[in-house]
């Protein structure tokens, strides 16, 4: 009958069994060797651990490791699937036909491949093979649809034979202190690697074309901690074209926070309509329908190592409403929670706005709660740490961020946030309901992704100029305050 008369059909809730089932498995190509593809990058992107020798045999040339045979993960990640093989630096045609028909092959049709990791050293002496120079230029051919990352492994190694370069040079010029060294190395590291490395790999995968290949460094060091992975993640996520395989993807990783974050925004908005003009919770289902069944989706998409279940304890959603809301508002939610609409709850006694409101402030704080147990469980850059992977979850890291969100400030901001945002008033896309939710629970500051390596973009600047940079700061010759290509304020030393 709606499609007869124009009618808007009602919303209905769809199962959490469903939510994945698009693309329930991020399946994802590797190709590198032993010495470019380590532990770090599958531990910190994926949160799994992989022994060495199985690694090492993967990606190892003499061991032929069959391509379409994905790695045993064994259970630690649901929403992954891996296969590798050595690049093909070493100009192994037998890999090169292997992985070429494994991705021309008919069996992927229904699950195929997402992305392609092709890893390699942060060393100035490698050289391309003519072979992967062919196999990026006849990839749109064979598997016009995968996109693949340019990874380059080891770049803490790479900086710090800058570092020492560099340090002998100035003692050899004399003057230089390393105090104001230290301030340019950063960029030095960007500059030598376009020039050594950079610019022969945009040739070789016809980024100088204009195709669109996105390139990451990433660092095993302290220095950079995990933010190196992170920006792997996002610029992965951002070579996916299909919502399927993003929302898959956002599922998969265990590296940013920010990422399963700006799924569940997303996720929550849909629970919305903007038809009036305004955001209002959408006809047909009810706040005891729509809480729970946010809550299954979100711990999807978050994907913790919950090998216990704890986050599927029956009364942790109350439990986190309880330590999210002030006891003003607080009946209201668990008055609703247990209750249909057509059974006189306090609810009825709100307005559309206010019932608005608050079912925001509900997903938002089931996203906090999320938000906060990933940062403490999942590497970052605050926490450079040298374990595997993220530990398992357990009840007592569960009952520390409720008591956080219980005793904190950030319920506060997220709750006055939402409530005194203008979309309850004037509201034409759901997007801005997510990017309420995102920007009340993660704050404005985003993780800012930069493309071409670690920490900041590019900076063109000859040697010379760095080093008169340098003098004139350690001879105290320059301006009070002087500032580096990169932006950084140096301060005279006393």
């Amino acid at each position: 009958m709606a499609a007869i008369t124009g009618e808007i059909p009602p919303f209905t809730l769809k199962s959490p069994s469903e939510f994945l089932a698009a693309c329930p498995k991020f399946r994802i190509l590797v190709l590198g060797n032993p010495e470019s593809t380590k532990q770090e990058i599958f531990s910190k992107v994926f949160g799994i651990d992989l022994e060495k020798k199985l690694l090492a045999d993967a990606f190892n040339a003499r061991n032929h490791h069959p391509v379409e045979e994905e790695l045993d993960l064994h259970g630690q990640n649901a929403r992954l699937t891996v296969f590798t093989s050595h690049n093909f630096g070493t100009g192994d045609e037998t890999a090169y036909r292997a992985v070429s028909d494994f991705l021309a092959s008919p069996a992927l049709a229904d699950a195929p491949i997402h992305c392609i990791w092709y890893c390699i050293a942060s060393e100035e002496g490698r050289s391309i093979h003519s072979l992967e120079t062919q196999f990026f230029a006849e990839l749109p051919k064979i598997a016009p649809r995968v996109p693949v990352v340019l990874v380059f492994t080891k770049y803490d190694e790479f900086v710090t034979q800058v570092q020492l370069d560099w340090s002998r040079d100035a003692s050899r010029r004399g003057g230089v202190s390393k105090v104001a060294v230290a301030h340019i190395l950063r960029d030095l590291s960007v500059k030598r690697f376009e020039k050594t490395i950079g610019r022969k790999w945009d040739e070789a995968s016809g980024r100088t074309k204009g195709r669109q290949i996105p390139r990451v460094c990433v660092s095993g060091g302290p220095e950079d901690g995990d933010e190196s992975y992170e920006r792997l993640a996002a610029r992965t996520l951002a070579s996916l074209r299909d919502r399927s395989v993003q929302l898959s993807f956002a599922a998969a990783q265990r590296s940013s926070a920010f990422i399963s974050t700006q799924f569940c925004a997303d996720t929550a908005a849909e629970y919305f309509t903007v038809d009036t003009g305004h955001a209002r919770k959408v006809d047909g289902v009810d706040m005891n329908e729509i809480i729970p069944n946010f809550f299954a989706e979100a711990y999807q998409i978050f994907n913790m190592r919950d090998v216990s279940t704890v986050l599927l304890e029956k009364n942790l959603l109350t439990k986190i409403l309880e330590a999210a809301f002030p006891g003003d508002r607080l009946p209201f939610l668990l008055d609703a929670l247990h209750h249909s609409g057509t059974d006189q709850t306090m609810m009825l006694n709100l307005s559309p706005h206010e019932r608005a409101v608050l079912l925001t402030q509900a997903l938002a704080m089931i996203v906090l709660f999320l938000h906060k147990l990933a940062e403490m469980q999942w590497p970052h850059q605050d926490n450079f740490s040298l374990s595997v992977v993220p530990p398992t979850l357990t009840p007592r890291a569960v009952e520390r961020v409720l008591n956080e969100m219980h005793t904190g400030k950030d319920k506060t901001d997220v709750l006055e946030a939402i409530e005194e945002n203008h979309i309850f008033s004037s509201c034409r896309l759901r997007e801005e309901i997510s990017d309420l939710i995102l920007n009340s629970v993660h704050g404005t500051d985003k993780i800012h992704i930069h493309h071409e390596g670690v920490g900041n973009p590019t900076v063109r600047v000859d040697d010379d100029d760095l080093n008169e940079i340098s003098l004139a700061y350690v001879n105290d010759k320059g301006p009070d305050d002087m500032f580096l290509p990169c932006g950084l304020k140096i301060l005279k030393l006393n």
